[in-house]
């Protein structure tokens, strides 16, 4: 039975409303806030097994040993430019803001071949908006996104269905890893 959701962001802000809303689904959970590494490596390990851990909007590596600890998963939620897909580019790769965006919910795995997407939009910038309000619409979006799958996360689902996954949808066995 799940009992726990950590919650990685990258304010502390955002916490207690993701939080909340969680709550609302399934009022026995308990919360853990982690905003950096560190938060996570210090987690008593005996709670993961009956834990989920959600990434909302975080740029933090979780450390393999803890995605292998958690019973009930882990979900990133982010987003990207369309013609980077996975990852941001880099300042100088591009002259042009990107007019289009995915905001993502996908599993998070040890092995990147049985990782799938289990949340999907797409985001587009109407021309002339400034940094602050693409970075407000995007960061909207990835709000609502993480609010419809709100009662999944919240729910006891072992592993949430996804939208996209590789052919393979079983986590390799440790002979398969060599």
């Amino acid at each position: 039975m799940i009992k726990t959701i950590i919650l990685l962001t990258d304010t502390v802000q955002r916490q207690q409303p993701l939080a909340n809303l969680l709550r609302e689904h399934n009022r026995d959970l308990s919360f853990c806030s982690a905003l950096r590494a560190s938060d996570l490596s210090a987690i008593e390990p005996d709670m993961l097994n009956e834990a989920r851990l959600i990434s909302f909007a975080a740029d933090v590596a979780v450390p393999e040993k803890l995605l292998l600890q958690l019973g009930y998963g882990t979900y990133k939620f982010y987003a990207a430019p369309v013609q980077y897909p996975g990852l941001p580019p880099a300042p100088d790769e591009s002259d042009d803001d990107p007019r289009c965006y995915s905001v993502i919910a996908q599993s998070m795995m040890i092995w990147p071949d049985f990782k799938k997407v289990v949340g999907l939009e797409t985001v587009t910038i109407p021309d002339g908006t400034v940094a602050a309000d693409r970075e407000r619409m995007v960061l909207s979006r990835l709000a609502y996104l993480f609010w419809q799958m709100s009662g999944m996360i919240a729910g006891e689902a072992t592993d949430l269905p996804g939208i996209m996954e590789s052919s393979e949808n079983r986590r390799p066995a440790l002979a398969m890893m060599n």
